[in-house]
């Protein structure tokens, strides 16, 4: 009788502890449910943002050179050979390159790979054909080289990639390796748990995991990675209850996203996708048999396997999973023996990004902050395109170190590159350490521009009083009030004075005193307005001293303010930013058409090209000439009091060049325009050609001969005197060489000889 009360009892409390249980585990499967659904449907994880730089997109009458072309492959990852069938290959032939470009998420949207062949004719691309069908192109671009990215709170570094792009043979694996049953349990597998614990008891150590590929999601998204019953307890829960909210599709698409894959520095890799181009370069819809065995034999232990710290054991490990593949019959055999005989083939560099540029970046994110991004981008990632032309940026890079090398260590220096047409930058660097971060100089060193203002001055004459390139100039001592009150007496570089001279020669040479009178004139304040109207945005003090370029100007404003010159006086924007979008390629955002303001007549602008010229032609920068094979370039060379700052801005057929040297302290530099910045944008040109600037001579100017003192207009076929584009003024009858009018004889005004 005792004995049954006792096991009422037992039976009774036994149920009672398990109503409580079951209902304390009812109320927390309920509450894992409301908050880990939610959490789990739109915060799964983090991703950063990608920064890509520009494309490039050639045609045929596209300037560039088969050894350029070549290096931009080798740069993205491209492997040379005979065999071009792959994509990610190329072959080199006498005059043409074979390349078969990888598929792309461009910014307008993906693109299947292509073979085409480029060839070349005289440093041009001559002909794109399409390969085999010989069709010929009007256009092919590659796929731009991933420059940086900008990290999340988390430090995780992800692409995220949807299971349509994903190869099955990848999926398939996966499943095979990891877990079987995936699509036919519930989240949790108690048969894989049991066989994964027989197995381990009769190795006397753990050999195998008997948790599904959910539970290693939820161990990976939530949870840490200690041992004990109340984890395991949770992980099960937790996988029961995201199995029972999402489809196994959306579970296995998010652990492709998440899985662990090692780390970059400070970074941890995460998902498939990034790890196929942290490894080998390459997108996950590429990867060959042995490269998918390899990332599968991986996510067993990403440092453990690292094949670039332990190739043999990585190799053993992928040939397992191989062997795994042909059992399940899902490779053939010969396909088995060929991956199995491969030895590992990953990238050398153990940086996602091999070229950081931190100082381009530098201007990407200030971007960024301008644009009206999503607040929660993070969660679905972003992809940013932009400008940069990696080549150009990688010449600026090189032509800056070496001069500054050249020199000794406290000099600095900072270089621009600007497309004027389109307003965009090409390339920047803001010092000797341009791929460190620190001090970005081209964007915040506020330095006296000196000589580089004299070009503004002159198109605003030109602009406000009607003025040209042919009007003559006083340049004679002149004594004018400083900003204090006091005396001021510009000087020439020389010290000397000429007299009466062209306008054309006093921005040639470089003459401060011309410059003064003419700002003076004009309106120092009118000056100011003009260089408001082409971007600059510092405070700009009303003093003649202006006139000589006391105003100080970032490297990156100077470059906007030559843009507008150079843009037929049309000022715009300059930026870094093509487009954006999200790593599955929905446009967050699309560079709109850029709105201009005309700043100068397309007259005046073009006369201030044409002086621009003739700085580099005949002037104070024609040492460029020896590096030009004969193209047509303009530019200005500055050098501020006690040669503190040396400046040179170079323009050609669409780009302006800008460069700037100096020391941090302000002290002397001991380097003129010509003797400093003038040799960083030469060796520049040396490594990166420019296209010549268009010179023809636009309605309603003409080419005229004009004497150089007076500016008096005289025959063309005069051997003196300066040939210059001015509206057409006509010839007074019996003009000599000297400008004079000739008085005709008595015998000449009779018979009209």
């Amino acid at each position: 009788m005792i004995k049954r009360q006792w096991l009422s009892y037992l039976f009774w409390t036994s149920f009672k502890i398990g109503l409580a249980v079951a209902a304390v585990i009812a109320v927390y499967a309920i509450y894992l449910d409301a908050t880990l659904s939610k959490h789990f449907k739109t915060e799964r994880y983090q991703a950063p943002a990608l920064v890509y730089a520009g494309e490039l997109r050639v045609y045929p009458g596209y300037p560039l050179q088969q050894s350029t072309l070549i290096k931009t492959l080798e740069r993205i990852g491209y492997n040379r050979s005979n065999n071009t069938e792959q994509s990610g290959y190329y072959s080199v032939g006498n005059d043409s390159v074979m390349v078969h470009r990888r598929p792309f998420d461009f910014s307008d949207g993906p693109q299947m790979s292509k073979r085409v062949q480029v060839h070349f004719v005289n440093d041009r691309v001559a002909s794109i054909t399409s390969w085999p069908s010989g069709r010929e192109l009007d256009s092919f671009r590659l796929e731009p080289e991933l420059i940086g990215r900008i990290s999340t709170l988390s430090k995780e570094d992800r692409l995220l990639v949807g299971l349509e792009v994903v190869p099955n043979l990848l999926i398939e694996t996966l499943l095979q390796v990891e877990d079987r049953n995936f699509y036919h349990h519930k989240g949790v597998s108690p048969w894989a748990i049991l066989r994964a614990l027989v197995a381990n008891l009769r190795a006397g150590r753990t050999v195998q995991g008997g948790s599904t590929l959910t539970q290693q999601l939820v161990k990976n998204l939530y949870l840490t990675r200690e041992q004990t019953l109340w984890r395991k307890f949770h992980e099960a829960m937790m996988s029961l209850v995201i199995d029972y909210r999402f489809d196994k599709n959306t579970i296995l698409e998010t652990y492709l996203n998440e899985v662990y894959f090692g780390q970059d520095g400070r970074n941890a890799i995460h998902g498939i996708g990034l790890a196929s181009q942290f490894y080998f370069g390459k997108q996950v819809q590429e990867l060959s048999v042995d490269e998918v065995a390899l990332l599968i034999g991986m996510i067993k232990g990403p440092s453990y396997y690292d094949p670039r710290r332990f190739p043999e054991r990585a190799q053993e490990r992928r040939d397992t999973v191989l062997k795994v593949m042909f059992d399940q019959d899902l490779i053939a055999k010969s396909t088995y023996v060929a991956a199995v005989q491969r030895q590992l083939d990953v990238r050398e560099s153990r940086r996602l990004v091999e070229h950081p540029y931190p100082h381009y970046m530098d201007i990407i994110k200030r971007e960024m902050k301008t644009l009206a991004l999503p607040e929660d981008w993070q969660d679905t990632g972003l992809k940013i395109y932009t400008h940069m032309d990696v080549n150009a940026q990688e010449a600026v890079q090189k032509s800056l170190a070496r001069k500054l090398t050249d020199d000794d260590s406290t000099l600095e220096g900072a270089m621009v590159v600007a497309n004027y047409r389109q307003g965009t930058i090409t390339a920047l660097a803001g010092g000797r350490l341009s791929q460190t971060v620190g001090y970005n100089r081209a964007l915040m060193a506020l330095r006296p521009i000196g000589s580089l203002i004299k070009p503004v001055i002159y198109a605003t004459a030109m602009q406000e009083s009607g003025i040209g390139l042919h009007t003559p100039v006083v340049d004679e001592a002149i004594t004018l009030e400083d900003k204090r009150g006091k005396t001021w007496q510009p000087q020439n570089y020389d010290t000397e004075f000429k007299g009466s001279l062209l306008l054309y020669d006093a921005l040639v040479q470089s003459r401060n005193i011309p410059a003064v009178r003419v700002g003076v004139e004009v309106g120092v304040d009118t000056v100011v307005d003009y260089m408001k109207r082409l971007g600059v945005v510092t405070p700009l003090e009303e003093y003649p001293s202006l006139t000589l370029g006391s105003a100080s100007l970032t490297p990156f404003a100077v470059t906007r303010m030559y843009s507008a010159l150079m843009n037929d006086g049309r000022f715009q924007s300059l930026s870094a930013i093509s487009s954006i979008t999200t790593h599955q390629g929905d446009v967050l955002y699309r560079t709109p058409e850029k709105s201009t303001s005309q700043v100068f007549d397309s007259k005046v602008a073009y006369l201030t090209k044409f002086g621009l010229h003739g700085v580099v032609a005949e002037g104070t920068a024609s040492a460029l000439q020896r590096v030009l094979a004969g193209q047509q370039v303009g530019g200005k060379t500055g050098t501020t009091n006690d040669y503190r700052d040396s400046w040179f801005v170079a323009v050609d057929g669409e780009q302006v060049v800008t460069a700037w040297l100096g020391r941090d302290d302000n002290q002397p530099t001991g380097l003129t325009g010509s003797s400093g910045a003038l040799r960083v944008v030469a060796d520049y040109y040396e490594r990166k050609p420019p296209l010549s600037v268009a010179l023809e001579v636009p309605e309603p100017l003409k080419m005229q001969r004009f004497h150089e003192r007076t500016g008096q207009r005289i025959p063309n076929d005069c051997g003196n005197g300066e040939l210059l584009p001015a509206e057409e003024i006509r010839l007074p009858d019996n003009i000599t060489c000297a400008g004079n009018i000739e008085e005709k004889s008595w015998w000449d005004r009779l018979f009209g000889g």
